[in-house]
């Protein structure tokens, strides 16, 4: 049985403490994950939507739909692993944070998704520290794809008030 191929789409994480907001590009195909040049947008956490919505959008914007034979080491864990730890090494130096456990105590995170003329904005619930679950469906804020920054922003802010 084959698999049916997938829309293309393009994909941010965002994640908000009490500090900052850190918004992502995500690459990928149905495993998403950073690229090497750990690009990140840091805001603080009461941004103006605009400037959260041109973050977004320019995340977006560099996100990369990537079919597994085309680049089949992008999804070695030995690439994105250090990514991960090293992104994390960098926002608790610049933030102050001392544990893992105190970054992520107030952490609200979403995964945002544009494809097939929509952007969807799935938040999620912390389980414990750097473990998250999905939410209900009816939790996922929904808009038409759009340039405008402050529409964008203000559908992010909405998700990230979701989050639990």
């Amino acid at each position: 049985m084959t698999t049916p191929d997938l829309p293309f789409a393009q994909w941010a994480d965002v994640s908000r403490t009490e500090r900052f907001i850190c918004v992502q590009p995500k690459s990928g195909y149905r495993m998403i994950q950073p690229d090497d040049d750990g690009y990140a947008i840091y805001l603080p956490p009461d941004a103006a939507d605009e400037a959260l919505g041109r973050a977004l959008l320019e995340c977006l914007d560099r996100s990369r739909f990537i079919p597994p034979p085309d680049e089949p080491e992008f999804f070695e864990w030995r690439r994105y692993m250090p990514l991960y730890k090293n992104w994390q090494k960098d926002f608790m130096q610049r933030y102050g944070y001392k544990t893992k456990r105190e970054a992520y105590r107030n952490w609200d995170w979403c995964r945002v998704e544009r494809s097939e003329g929509k952007i969807s904005l799935r938040p999620h619930q912390r389980d414990k520290p750097e473990q998250f679950c999905d939410l209900p469906p009816e939790r996922t804020v929904v808009i038409a794809a759009t340039t405008d920054a402050a529409a964008a922003g203000a559908a992010l802010r909405l998700a990230l008030d979701r989050c639990e």
